[in-house]
């Protein structure tokens, strides 16, 4: 069986297979605690964007809108100290792609701890943010990683519940690179493309540019676009597997020929997709000088440059997955550094698998074979880059 055969089967099954990245499923919700006369009332908002409370898909489990209104009624539980004085009133906004929840509950005293059961039995992993605030007073936020969570508020018990919640954003970061594939397959296409020093040097490149801007980005002085991130992750990889299969003809004699081709190549985005042309040649023309200086300029500082640049985009990446929380500005270099710290965590898990099945196959194997298997795998992260630039350029 020849390996165009596997090319093939290998490109169109990435046309049918839904692979799914940066779809980490999460809500979130504002508690606000007023003391009154007779006793205490919480108001609570909750979010969730509309495309992952449409991936729970609501409409399988309930019959009617009543139906999934009695879930929300019961998705928060403050204790028997706390009545809801009203159903839950739901709000969409289609221009922001938002669903919120509005509950309203008067409680006789205020309530020591909380559980928030709310989406986490629909068989998918979800994660529930909870902030608050005691009559104008910020308390420790908690994350909800499964429906046995109990936030402790208002208690000496908030300090463990705090320290559980530095605890949940490293779990979530390592989650988050577990689960985001596009992260994934860019690192496969980095323990495809270098080896010994330069490997270390373009993970270490790439640690530093997503670090840089996942901070920046969480504390918003980077504003994130996330629908331009997400297409330019995805270039990210199809140029790593463009690089390991198609350098070699990437010559400065023909680099305006080359660049003619990576426009033709690229100008049906701007003309069906959502890439204005002027991006279009940017990325046509990166692609080309950066190619034809690898071609012929293998120095340690191309990995590290490389790595560092699309570092920075796939850190606003990263960022994206926890600037919506509304993260309290006293506690923010704490939950970015947790956060950051479980996605090197989960990436260097990863990367150690891969070279330990690399090394398989290479221990294992002659090199005519390991040539191949090689070759499958950099056409596992040429046609899945190809779908993710190609599908977010184009909306799908």
């Amino acid at each position: 069986m020849s390996f165009k055969f596997f090319f093939s089967c290998i490109v169109l099954a990435s046309c049918f297979f839904s692979l799914e990245a940066h779809n980490r499923s999460e809500s979130y919700s504002r508690f606000t605690f007023l003391s009154e006369d007779n006793g205490m009332s919480v108001q609570v908002v909750g979010t969730i964007k509309q495309d992952i409370l449409n991936r729970l898909n609501p409409t399988a489990r309930f019959i009617s809108l009543q139906d999934f209104v009695s879930y929300l009624n019961n998705s928060i539980d403050l204790g028997q100290s706390c009545k809801l004085t009203n159903p839950v009133d739901i709000n969409e906004n289609l221009s922001l792609g938002m669903m919120k929840f509005f509950w309203s509950f008067e409680c006789s005293y205020m309530p020591e701890r909380i559980m928030i059961p709310l989406f986490q039995d629909f068989g998918i992993t979800h994660t529930h943010i909870a902030r608050g605030s005691v009559n104008g007073e910020t308390i420790p936020e908690f994350m909800f990683s499964n429906n046995r969570d109990v936030w402790f508020v208002n208690t000496p018990e908030g300090q463990i519940a705090e320290s559980n919640s530095y605890w949940g954003y490293l779990r979530s970061g390592i989650e988050h690179i577990l689960s985001g594939w596009d992260h994934l397959t860019f690192l496969l296409g980095l323990l495809l493309l270098f080896k010994g020093t330069y490997l270390i040097i373009a993970i270490t490149g790439f640690t530093i540019g997503h670090s840089l801007t996942l901070g920046l980005g969480a504390m918003n002085v980077l504003r994130v676009h996330t629908e331009m991130v997400e297409i330019l992750i995805g270039f990210s990889i199809l140029l790593l597997a463009i690089e390991k299969f198609f350098k070699h003809v990437f010559e400065f004699d023909k680099l305006f020929k080359n660049l003619f081709f990576s426009i033709l190549a690229l100008s049906p985005l701007a003309v069906f997709g959502t890439i204005e042309p002027v991006l279009i040649l940017g990325l046509a023309l990166f692609l080309t000088i950066y190619l034809s200086l690898t071609n012929h300029y293998p120095t340690k500082w191309l990995p590290l440059f490389i790595t560092v640049f699309f570092g920075l985009i796939h850190g606003l990446g990263f960022a994206s997955s926890i600037a919506e929380v509304g993260l309290p500005q006293d506690k923010l270099w704490q939950i970015i550094l947790s956060f950051n710290i479980g996605v090197e965590i989960g990436q260097l898990a990863v990367a150690l698998l891969l070279l330990g099945i690399l090394g398989i196959f290479k221990n294992n194997f002659n090199y005519r074979v390991f040539y191949k298997i090689h070759n499958l795998m950099g056409v596992v992260v040429f046609s899945m880059g190809t779908f993710w630039f190609v599908s977010r350029a184009i909306g799908i």
